[in-house]
């Protein structure tokens, strides 16, 4: 099966996954996905040695999103860390070297006109990235009720569950969590929080916070601009978080915003 077989499936899956039905244009995004990785390996050349190169060091891509429903497939698809291993994946199957810094943008211009456009570009030599600062993030509790009033968080890792510290058979510590939940100050919705229920990553190379679910018995979930997007239980790229996202953890809604 070719590169591009699998990652279709793979992309299929992960649409199943992340939208709680099957979401209007998913079909659609990922034969867009598969175009944007065929047109990259099309403009791959024959190099100086006889081999073939890409020879591109920075990718923009322009999306068109008439609604909030298509941005929130599109923007499921079309996760720029996961791309980039997409398109070296595709290269390396077909034998094209690529550039090591390759550097992707992923943007939806309001005044888009066509479903996609790509556009190569050749930079030059790229100065390493220093990694960003660490970003707070404010919690507003939308329902339920946290332990602490403090709700500003800080860290590059923050664990969410039911109690502080959740402890193994023999009463060790084994996880702490940051943001928990006690079952006793909201009996009702804060039940419905696992002891390890999920955890926010800030992924400082891309400025963003991915949200992932430990494997909870009531889920996790993102609501964005009228969408309801799962995270998927022990996945390994989770789910990237936007400014004024919704979360719920089981029953318990809240949102985080970059302090």
């Amino acid at each position: 099966m070719s590169i591009l077989k699998r990652l279709e499936k793979a992309l299929d899956d992960r649409m199943r996954g992340i939208f709680a039905s099957s979401q209007e244009g998913a079909r659609e995004g990922i034969e867009l996905y598969r175009d944007a990785l065929q047109q990259v390996s099309a403009r791959a050349t024959v190099g100086s040695r006889g081999d073939r190169v890409f020879p591109f060091d920075r990718l923009r891509i322009e999306l068109h999103a008439d609604s909030a429903e298509r941005r929130a497939v599109l923007e499921a698809l079309f996760e720029p860390a996961q791309m980039r291993e997409d398109i070296r994946a595709g290269l390396l199957e077909e034998r094209i070297a690529t550039p090591e810094g390759l550097s992707l943008l992923v943007e939806y211009p309001s005044e888009a006109v066509v479903e996609m456009r790509l556009f190569f570009e050749k930079g030059g030599a790229v100065p390493k990235a220093e990694p960003a600062p660490m970003v707070p993030l404010r919690v507003t509790i939308l329902e339920g009720a946290a332990a602490s009033a403090d709700l500003i968080l800080q860290g590059n890792v923050v664990n969410v569950g039911r109690s502080k510290d959740v402890v193994d058979a023999m009463g060790r510590i084994v996880r702490r969590n940051q943001l928990c939940f006690p079952e006793d100050l909201s009996p009702d919705l804060n039940s419905t929080v696992s002891r390890a229920h999920a955890t926010l990553r800030c992924n400082a190379a891309e400025g963003e916070w991915r949200l992932f679910d430990d494997g909870s018995s009531m889920g996790t979930a993102v609501f964005r601009n009228g969408v309801r997007i799962e995270v998927p239980a022990h996945a390994s790229r989770g789910v990237g978080l936007r400014s004024g996202d919704e979360i719920y953890f089981g029953s318990v809604r809240v949102r985080l915003d970059p302090e």
